[in-house]
């Protein structure tokens, strides 16, 4: 397991938090266009230069904010008993991502990309990032002998039935996402065979 960070590191991730939620924060409330760099810097009182330590781009900052839901989730997992069944411990995970806080921000980060393609290339690094992570938090946890594939299979299938809980949710107003999510990790647990 990842080891916990220490003071310096903890300061510097929180000040990246801060960086990518006022970037988005400013994104939501003006568009992607609407404000400039030095916007997000005197919302967190930090330099410009402090900014470029963190992030490349103001796209890269507004995105980002998807990564710090992972990492919550990822912490949520470490923190889970080492004896827990693999999919009880990515069930609670998953409950902790569709948060209503969570679920808002993500459909508020979906709404502001299909508004602003050049988000894209951003989004898709932090999703690398996110099954790179979760592939080695869910290795740490494997029985010996285990494959080495199944935790990345894993990763993605978890991934996958979410996303599509996610989706049904925002298309149906009446459909619990934490309801759908139980069915889609139902289906994970049988291997997919069609339930009556």
């Amino acid at each position: 397991m990842t080891p916990k960070p220490g003071i310096r590191e903890a300061k510097k991730y929180e000040t990246r938090r801060a960086l990518g939620f006022a970037a988005f924060e400013l994104a939501t409330e003006r568009g992607l266009h609407g404000f400039l760099v030095e916007d997000i810097t005197n919302r967190v009182g930090v330099s410009r230069r402090t900014f470029f330590n963190y992030f490349n781009r103001k796209e890269e900052a507004v995105v980002a904010v998807s990564g710090f839901v992972f990492d919550d989730a990822m912490a949520a997992l470490q923190d889970r008993p080492a004896d827990e069944p693999l999919f009880d411990s990515l069930r609670v995970v998953a409950e902790l991502v569709i948060s209503p806080e969570n679920l808002g921000l993500v459909n508020r980060l979906s709404t502001i990309a299909s508004d602003y393609h050049e988000l894209v290339p951003y989004e898709l690094v932090i999703r690398e990032r996110m099954v790179q992570g979760a592939h080695e938090a869910l290795a740490d946890r494997m029985p010996a002998g285990c494959s080495a594939f199944f935790p990345l299979a894993l990763v993605h299938a978890a991934f996958g039935v979410i996303q599509a809980a996610i989706t049904r949710a925002m298309d149906h107003e009446d459909a619990s996402v934490s309801a759908l999510i139980d069915e889609a990790f139902d289906y994970l647990r049988t291997g997919f065979q069609p339930q009556s």
